[in-house]
């Protein structure tokens, strides 16, 4: 290999370098990231919707989990006895 055809070849590295560089910088933009976690956002919405809609038991009864876990204390104080 000679000389002239090491320099080439470095430069072509040095470009495809260049151009991934490039293509990183645009994906880790802050409008770039806000655009995909938007993106990602509503696909998950509309996933957790068309599952809650296929399973309507099953929300039912997590809320309801939900709801006696939140409000254990008070329903702890109803049954508590009385000395």
């Amino acid at each position: 290999m000679t000389v002239v055809e090491a320099e080439i070849r470095a430069a072509e590295a040095r470009e495809r370098l260049n151009n991934t560089a490039s293509r990183i910088q645009a994906k880790l933009e802050p409008q770039a990231l806000a655009a995909q976690a938007r993106e990602a956002g509503v696909t998950a919405a509309k996933c957790g919707l068309e599952s809650a809609k296929s399973n309507p038991g099953a929300v039912a009864g997590g809320v309801a989990v939900l709801g006696l876990l939140l409000n254990r204390r008070r329903i702890a104080r109803l049954f508590k006895r009385k000395r």
